[in-house]
């Protein structure tokens, strides 16, 4: 069977072998065994399940909260021609409702879910009449209270498992401990001939290091400039990503910013111009790097520390995925230690906050009690904190927390592509386009590029491809879908992006609503046993960092890695202590009356031995007991 999976790699994906560990995981997956993958950041997760997917018999079910991930992977499989759709909060329910019927008639291989969807009657009535070959929960960190970022949603996956118990179930994830591993395998009703693969966190190319600065974007210019190729920067907030993007171009350093607040135009186009090499440095909040597999980014640079090692490895692992020599840098401040901790606090606003917070909500869409249950808003951040005067941090985290409660679903950007699909019968609306031809041309357009399909299910359609196609200006094009989709022939969903909430249970009155403080609190520790873990991360300088971050993902074996900044400062001091002190007496007995340039130092010493001369030099510059003076000179300190 190795030869048949290897036959759709190539088909597919055009690769010839399978990396470390994939091809062990689609086995067992195929077999039938319930099947947890631990691969880091740049692993090939998705081969793992898709390739199996297609060769299993029937749909197979991915279930994962990353909206713009689930979306990029639906393209790339229907780009291979291999048919995926995607179910998630923001369609209409007829689009639902169509899509999942293609499903069950065997329509769609790859059908991508949200979470918050697999609990509604539509989908759970529609899952009992599908022919499912394979469920796959990807991020499947999300289902244990111990992983870093806790969906509730996720602990209805055991359910759905009672409905198909003959379907096996592969976990994917990038970022779980110890914990989290064994709470996947006991939450998803793993079976007991279940395997667990875990690939090593070992990045031998990847010198980690971190550096406490002063000025962290002097600091940053330093490496550009030291490192060259394609780099990465994260910063925190967008406005900063802003900021040192124009930075960088006052440098002559190519360079744009990306955040979840540009329109998709705008990320897409940033995004593959990056990827293309047409900018060099992209400066990005965490937002910017899923479902990305760029392998030459020689650089990773974090301006200020994220809340936690499974971040941080996440984001640093995008640097060097071909092999390559590569660094991550991580730029400290004095304060960072007290950031980190105050971050926490901020991240777990009071009950009294959540509940305003809520109530606000509901008089703000207008829900009775007892209604509104899996209803989908758009909404905006700014104007709703404004108008009930809320303190714009606790409200967004506010939000998050009602998240973990299982209460709301709150997406700071939701895309939704067009989408068109002709509700008539052909005879029918070609009746309609001989009396109405200015609809004519366009719909016989929209038929010859896309098909038959349109009759049977939602197509996505771009707009613009349509226009300059047929020769019809792109506002009349959206026109007369509007007017088709009004006249009932067509079903016309516009592109629209527009932040979202969902409330994923009828409203309650405050004083009802279900928050576990037990889970609050237990939350809150979490996080705070996160952020310690990164503060002992940084202010470490005896262990090998590539060694601290394998063991906290359980990952005990291997050596010092031998190119972080501890691993080099402890080869200095060895070094150093290998070298006798014969030269020292005499640099500081001929420095003592003038500066001179390392070539004269040379020479009025006259050492025997050139490379203790040189070891005995540095080490006196690392002791700062010499410096440059300002005609760059060696003078005593």
């Amino acid at each position: 069977m190795n030869a048949g999976f290897q036959q759709i790699l190539k088909k597919f994906w055009g690769y010839d072998n399978f990396r470390p560990l994939q091809e062990n995981i689609i086995s067992s997956v195929f077999k039938g065994n319930d099947t947890l993958a631990l691969l880091p950041t740049g692993g090939g997760k998705s081969i793992c399940f898709q390739v199996p997917g297609i060769a299993r018999k029937g749909v197979c079910i991915v279930i994962t909260p990353l909206i713009s991930l689930m979306k990029d992977q639906v393209h790339q499989l229907n780009e291979r021609g291999i048919p995926a759709k995607a179910l998630y909060s923001g369609l209409s329910i007829k689009e639902m409702d169509t899509l999942l019927e293609n499903t069950v008639q065997g329509k769609v291989k790859f059908l991508y879910v949200s979470p918050e969807r697999i609990r509604t009657k539509l989908f759970i009535e529609r899952l009992k009449r599908m022919a499912v070959g394979l469920l796959v929960v990807d991020e499947a960190h999300c289902i244990s209270q111990w992983g870093h970022d806790f969906r509730p949603q996720y602990l209805k996956i055991g359910e759905l498992r009672e409905l198909i118990p003959d379907t096996p179930v592969i976990a994917v994830t990038a970022t779980a401990t110890q914990e989290t591993q064994k709470e996947i395998v006991e939450l998803l009703l793993f079976k007991e001939n279940h395997n667990v693969f875990k690939g090593s966190f070992a990045r031998p190319n990847l010198s980690f290091s971190v550096s406490k600065e002063l000025d962290t974007t002097q600091k940053m210019l330093k490496i550009l400039n030291s490192v060259e190729g394609s780099s990465i920067v994260y910063a925190r907030t967008r406005k900063m990503t802003k900021d040192i993007a124009s930075l960088l171009l006052s440098y002559n350093i190519n360079a744009d910013y990306y955040h979840g607040g540009l329109v998709p135009e705008q990320r897409s186009k940033r995004q593959d111009a990056w990827v293309k090499n047409h900018i060099r440095v992209i400066v990005a909040t965490n937002a910017f790097g899923m479902g990305i597999d760029k392998p030459d980014v020689r650089s990773v640079i974090n301006i200020g520390a994220p809340e936690s090692i499974e971040a941080y490895y996440q984001e640093a692992g995008r640097g060097g995925r071909d092999g390559e020599k590569s660094y991550a840098v991580l730029l400290i401040k004095e304060d960072t230690r007290q950031k980190l901790l105050e971050w926490v606090e901020q991240r777990h606003p009071d009950v009294k906050v959540l509940k305003k917070i809520y109530q606000c909500l509901g008089n703000h869409f207008r829900l009775a009690v007892g209604s509104g249950e899996m209803s989908s808003f758009d909404f905006y951040l700014k104007p709703y904190i404004q108008k009930y005067e809320l303190p714009p941090q606790e409200t967004y985290y506010g939000l998050k927390r009602l998240e973990e409660h299982g209460i709301l679903l709150f997406n700071e950007s939701v895309f939704h592509d067009p989408t068109l699909n002709i509700k008539t019968t052909p005879d029918d609306l070609y009746d309609y386009l001989i009396r109405q031809p200015h609809h004519e041309l366009l719909m016989k357009g929209i038929l010859r590029m896309y098909g038959g399909e349109l009759y049977n299910s939602f197509v996505r359609i771009d707009e613009k491809e349509i226009a300059m196609q047929n020769g019809i200006p792109l506002d009349r094009v959206t026109f007369y879908l509007q007017e088709l989709h009004n006249l009932e022939l067509v079903d016309y969903q516009p592109k629209r992006e527009k932040p979202q909430v969902t409330f994923l249970i009828p409203r309650h009155l405050p004083e009802r609503l279900p928050i576990d403080r037990k889970l609050l609190a237990f939350r809150k520790q979490q996080d705070y046993k996160r952020a310690k873990s990164m503060i002992h991360f940084i202010q470490n300088k005896t262990r090998c960092r590539s060694i601290m971050l394998r063991e906290y993902f359980g990952d005990f074996d291997g050596e010092n890695c031998g190119v972080c900044d501890v691993c080099i400062e402890q080869k200095k001091k060895k070094s150093y202590q290998e070298v006798p002190d014969n030269y020292k007496a005499e640099i500081l007995k001929v420095l003592k009356d003038q500066p001179m340039s390392v070539h004269e130092l040379e020479s009025e010493v006259a050492p025997i031995n050139l490379d203790y001369f040189g070891k005995t030099l540095s080490r006196l510059f690392d002791e700062k007991t010499l410096h440059w003076n300002e005609e760059k000179k060696v003078a005593i300190a």
